[in-house]
């Protein structure tokens, strides 16, 4: 070579196929656009409006149930109170507190909250999997993603020609047990999200505010580590209620969907549940107005933890396929005129104050 004077050519990297990255990125935000435009249609407006009216309604009934628990326990201890909507006035003087009606006064309600979570969740013990939270660890590399996600396109494909073919397999048989419907799931659901905010809202706020639960732990332990351990102890707790809880929603699209699917679960989380939370905290915090208390509104933010699981379990969920029958998306009218019916009740009641005096 050196005689020919040729020199070897250096083989120089291969470009990239891909296109520049900024195209890529605007091309990420298009997509995630059209999917979530959907959000919007008229469609999922009256998903999110029948949900919130259900979500209002649970709140203000178990706003309302505590707060009369509360002054019944008080009444018991031989307190007068006058129940409002941001407080509860307790005709007594704070020298005059026991240790003993502090521990009745405050535990009870969350007692009460407690129960009502238990009773309510009843109604979904059979489709409750705790150990669920296990199935996500063959699927933490991408290349086990990947595969997971290919398995899934394959099921549902394979779904597709079944129904095209009409073999969908024998029908089932019919159980004689009755079945709850979905509108008083739905709200059952909300029920336990509430009272397990307000149970584990006064430990999570403790260290800042003593209000509710949170008056227990400071006249038990009277130290400001045990504060911050409660807290940390009802975070981890709200988490790990949410994740398990969070799967019910997904099943709440057989109101309205045949299908559930990659394309329109996380759409629809956000309708049915992300939604209501955002209006249904908005009205509750301006119906404060003209007084603010810094603790009710922590407890309406609090939710938050519970439904923080939601996007985790919608991105690796299997898609889900109830039936073929067409299910027109309407305005559940019964719901509606009956909530604003309970729910004026109820603000007009506590707006004037609700006194339970001792004779």
């Amino acid at each position: 070579m050196k005689e020919r004077r040729t020199r070897p050519e250096s083989r120089r990297p291969s470009k990239s196929h891909l296109p520049p990255l900024s195209k890529r990125i605007t091309h990420y935000l298009h997509l995630q656009r059209t999917k979530y435009a959907v959000v919007f249609s008229s469609e999922y407006l009256i998903i999110a409006l029948n949900s919130t009216v259900l979500y209002l309604l649970s709140f203000f009934l178990i706003h309302f149930l505590t707060h009369l628990v509360t002054g019944m326990a008080a009444w018991f201890c031989e307190i007068s109170t006058t129940l409002h909507y941001t407080f509860i006035d307790f005709h007594i003087r704070y020298w005059n507190w026991t240790e003993e009606m502090v521990i009745l006064v405050f535990s009870i309600p969350a007692i009460f909250t407690l129960l009502i979570t238990l009773a309510s969740s009843l109604a979904f013990a059979g489709r409750i999997k705790m150990p669920a939270i296990f199935k996500r660890l063959p699927y933490l590399t991408k290349k086990q993603r990947y595969k997971q996600k290919q398995r899934q396109r394959q099921k549902d494909l394979d779904l597709q020609v079944q129904r095209l073919n009409n073999k969908t397999g024998p029908p089932e048989k019919q159980k004689l047990k009755h079945r709850i419907p979905w509108t008083v799931r739905l709200f059952l659901l909300w029920t336990i999200y509430h009272s397990t905010t307000y149970f584990f809202s006064g430990m999570l706020f403790s260290f800042l505010f003593h209000r509710r639960f949170g008056y227990v732990i400071w006249y038990a332990f009277n130290a400001y580590v045990f504060d911050v351990l409660f807290s940390i102890v009802a975070f981890l707790l709200m988490v790990i209620i949410g994740y398990a809880f969070a799967v019910q929603f997904f099943y709440s699209a057989r109101m309205y969907l045949n299908d559930l699917n990659v394309r329109n679960r996380m759409p629809f989380v956000i309708s049915q549940a992300i939604f209501p939370f955002i209006i249904g905290t908005i009205l509750t915090i301006a119906l404060q107005i003209p007084v603010f208390d810094p603790s009710l509104i922590l407890l309406n933010f609090s939710m938050f933890f519970l439904l923080l699981p939601l996007p985790s379990r919608a991105a690796y969920f299997d898609s889900l396929h109830f039936d073929n029958r067409e299910k027109p998306v309407k305005i559940y009218w019964k719901w509606l005129v009956w909530s604003a019916v309970i729910l004026v009740s109820i603000i007009i009641a506590l707006k004037t104050g609700i006194q339970i005096r001792r004779p």
